[in-house]
């Protein structure tokens, strides 16, 4: 029969296998398998020595994921958090991981992507959707409303022009 610490060990190198993974989010899957605290400290201290697991690399990993696609500063801050991520560490992570692009340009990105399925709604309907959509990627209201007028006034131009022929 294999010791506790030697099946926790085996148990957190699988998790690792798929995606890194903060410390509070291995301690807690580790958890619910059933292992004590005792088990579960020594195994994560391993993790730790050996460099498999930390919060401030798995902070860099999520957040350059969650950069790949133009989100808000706020959804990737909320969902570092939700994996245990100090404050201090998240924002730089997202800091590193947005480099180069502010908040407005990131959700410019996302609205020209939704664009096309905008046409032929009214301007409330387009609006609504459009600020819904914005807003469940992260960015700010003030962001989103900036997008907004700048999407719907290009919307608007491109239907007078295919009006005029």
């Amino acid at each position: 029969m294999k010791e506790p610490i030697s099946e926790a060990r085996s148990a957190a190198l699988r998790l690792l296998k798929f995606r890194p993974r903060s410390e509070h989010e291995l301690k807690s899957r580790l958890a619910e398998k059933g292992f004590g605290d005792d088990t579960v400290q020594a195994v994560m201290e391993e993790m730790r020595r050996t460099g498999l697991v930390g919060d401030a690399r798995f902070a860099r990993y999520a957040a350059a994921q969650h950069a790949v696609k133009p989100v808000g500063r706020r959804l990737i801050l909320n969902r570092l958090r939700e994996k245990g991520i100090a404050p201090e560490l998240a924002e730089e992570a997202v800091q590193a991981a947005t480099q180069g692009k502010d908040e407005l340009e990131r959700a410019r990105e996302a609205a020209a992507r939704r664009a096309a399925a905008l046409q032929g709604l009214s301007r409330e309907a387009a609006q609504r959707r459009l600020f819904g959509f914005l807003s469940r990627r992260g960015f700010s209201s003030e962001v989103v409303w900036k997008v907004i007028k700048e999407v719907l006034s290009h919307l608007e131009s491109r239907r007078d022009e295919r009006s005029r022929f």
